[in-house]
C-alpha cells in the first residue's frame, strides 16, 4: 500500500514542483534560505496570494521561478527600487527581496540606499555568495569567480548590515545557512512588522575556494565558516566588516519597535 501513496514534501504546497530539482549546487546555501522563509511564511498563515517576491540575477535569480507567490524576475538592475514601487501599489501585500552580490554590482547600492530613507515597508534577504570578477573596463557579476581589487586583493565592496542600518533600515540582522533556526525567527520577526528590514545571509558559493579556485567539498566549506562564525546581537554596525575580523559576526543588530 505504501507504494501507491504519493510522495510530498510540506514545502510542496509553495514550489513549482516541476521545477524541481533546482540549478543550485547540492549543499548550497540558497536552498536552505528558501526553505527557511516557506516555513517563517506557513509559521506567519500567510496565505500564497499575501506575499510579493522579487529576485534578480546570478544564483538567486531563480527563486522567484520556483515559488508560488506573486514573483517577479528583474534582469535590468534597480532590483529594490522596483520592489518598491510594487509595495507602493500593493499595499496590503508583504514584498520580498532575494538579492546577492550580482546585484549590487549591476545596479549598485544606490536603490538600497534611496528606498531604506524613504522608509518603505520591505524586506531584502541578501545572500552574500561573495563572488566578484573584473574585466578589463569594468567589475562584472559572474560566478563563481570573486572580484579582485586594483591591488590584487580579494574583497567585498560593502559591510551591507551597517549599509543598512545608515540607510534608515529599522531591522538589520545576519547569519549563515547552518543558523536557519535563527534565521527563520529574523524573517518571522520582520514580516510580522512595518518598515525596511535586511538581512544578510553569508553563503560563499561552494563550488570554488576563494584562495585557489579549486572545487571544494560543500560540507567541508559550510562547517569552516560555521566554525568562524559568533552570535553577537546588538553589535555596533561598523564592527560588522568581514574582511577585518578573524570571526564573522552574526546576530540581531538593529530592531526599533
Amino acid at each position: 500500500m505504501l507504494e501507491n501513496v504519493e510522495k510530498s514534501h510540506p514545502a510542496d504546497c509553495f514550489l513549482y514542483t516541476d521545477s524541481v530539482p533546482s540549478v543550485w549546487c547540492p549543499g548550497c546555501g540558497i536552498g536552505t534560505v528558501i526553505n527557511t522563509f516557506i516555513q517563517a511564511v506557513e509559521k506567519l498563515s500567510f496565505s500564497s496570494d499575501k506575499v510579493c517576491v522579487v529576485s534578480g540575477i546570478g544564483c538567486t535569480g531563480k527563486v522567484a521561478e520556483y515559488l508560488k507567490f506573486n514573483s517577479f524576475n528583474r534582469i535590468d538592475g534597480n532590483l529594490i527600487e522596483y520592489a518598491a514601487k510594487l509595495k507602493l501599489q500593493n499595499s496590503d501585500r508583504k514584498l520580498v527581496v532575494f538579492s546577492n552580490n550580482a546585484d549590487f554590482l549591476v545596479s549598485g547600492a544606490k536603490d538600497l540606499v534611496e528606498t531604506g530613507k524613504k522608509g518603505i515597508e520591505l524586506l531584502v534577504i541578501h545572500v552574500n555568495n561573495i563572488i566578484y570578477t573584473i574585466t578589463e573596463y569594468k567589475a562584472i557579476p559572474t560566478t563563481p569567480f570573486m572580484r579582485a581589487s586594483a591591488d590584487g586583493n580579494f574583497e567585498l565592496p560593502f559591510n551591507i548590515p551597517h549599509l543598512a542600518k545608515e540607510c534608515g533600515a529599522t531591522y538589520v540582522a545576519r547569519w549563515t545557512p547552518l543558523r536557519a533556526g535563527w534565521l527563520m525567527y529574523s524573517m518571522i520577526d520582520t514580516l510580522s512588522k512595518r518598515g525596511f528590514s535586511v538581512i544578510e545571509v553569508i553563503s560563499p558559493c561552494l563550488m570554488y575556494y576563494p584562495d585557489s579556485k579549486r572545487i571544494g567539498d560543500a560540507a567541508e566549506l559550510m562547517k569552516f565558516y560555521d566554525d568562524n562564525s559568533v552570535i553577537k546581537h546588538g553589535e555596533p554596525t561598523e564592527n560588522l566588516d568581514i574582511r577585518i575580523h578573524n570571526k564573522i559576526i552574526l546576530g540581531k543588530f538593529v530592531d526599533k519597535k
